[in-house]
């Protein structure tokens, strides 16, 4: 088995990470998949990340890469064709992608775990709290109703466009349609938002059509084989996505690293490259060796130490 294939961790209900099934199907990747745990503690990824929580990982060999805008670029690169930046224009797709990872799928949470809570199990409304004080219970019920307005917005606005577009950008899928898909996808779950969803029927048939490519040619892994493909391998050569060099910090530079909406989650590494649009870290694990994990620059805070 090759050491170079594409491992998916996820778990199926996470948005996230069917944000990256969409550009799968319309990719038509095929990857392995590796189902982890919805909450901490999770054993077998943490391993892999110096401690970086977030679901989906994507895993190729030693190489991690951590958030989904940098797993995006990552597939971009290997599976150039079908583009998710058509017409050229990268900046009109990830500003809308951007806007909808965080402004709107923020929205959406409070509408989602508010109108759910009585389903969910305990361990998952804990952990959520301890990443965020901001999702407790009490904290999410009194801004639902103003989550609910933005989804109503936005679906208003999105049907308007898909009205007379295929897409968001228009003929063709962009990233910007997988972003935007995975808020709608979590938000139909829940009376309220199937309802604003069905209320925008251009929108419900452009869900339809970006279902209808699949999500890719997936074949599951167990965890452990995906522990071992890594320790087994060793990282690529360090480059950076973007061809810039060295960036703010040189190689060498010890760095604490922690997404900008979470600060307190702080994983430490040592900088292999880095430039514009991307920082690579080296991950020394006792038990798989060297590992290169690989950031988006946009959303994370990294400070020398």
């Amino acid at each position: 088995m090759s050491n170079r294939e594409i491992i998916f961790h996820e778990y199926p209900v996470s948005p996230f990470a069917e944000k990256i099934r969409r550009i799968f199907g319309y990719k038509k990747i095929a990857y392995r998949s590796v189902e982890q745990p919805m909450w901490m503690p999770k054993p077998q990824l943490t391993p892999l990340t110096a401690g970086y929580r977030r679901i989906p990982v994507l895993q190729i060999g030693a190489d991690i890469y951590c958030d989904t805008t940098r797993i995006v670029r990552k597939l971009e690169e290997l599976y150039p064709e079908p583009t998710v930046f058509p017409d050229a224009n990268p900046a009109a797709a990830e500003a809308i992608a951007a806007w909808a990872d965080r402004g709107l799928f923020q929205a959406c949470v409070p509408v989602v775990f508010n109108a759910l809570a009585s389903m969910l199990p305990p361990e998952l409304l804990a952990d959520r709290a301890k990443m965020r004080p901001d999702m407790t219970p009490e904290k999410l019920a009194a801004v639902a109703p103003q989550g609910a307005a933005v989804l109503s917005a936005a679906c208003d606005r999105f049907n308007t466009t898909l009205t007379t577009h295929d897409f968001v950008l228009g003929s063709a899928m962009s990233v910007a349609d997988a972003a935007l898909y995975h808020c709608l996808w979590f938000s139909r779950n829940t009376p309220e938002g199937g309802e604003t969803i069905v209320g925008a029927p251009a929108v419900v048939s452009w869900m339809a059509r970006l279902e209808a490519m699949g999500s890719g040619d997936l074949t599951p892994m167990d965890p452990s084989e995906a522990l071992d493909i890594a320790r087994d391998a060793t990282p690529e050569p360090a480059t950076t996505s973007d061809g810039s060099g060295d960036g703010e910090f040189a190689p060498g530079t010890s760095v604490e690293i922690a997404a900008d909406d979470l600060p307190n989650d702080v994983f430490t590494g040592v900088v292999i490259s880095s430039g514009r649009h991307e920082v690579v870290i080296r991950h020394e694990d006792s038990q798989l060796g060297e590992l290169a994990l690989h950031f988006p620059r946009s959303g994370y805070l990294v400070r020398a130490v």
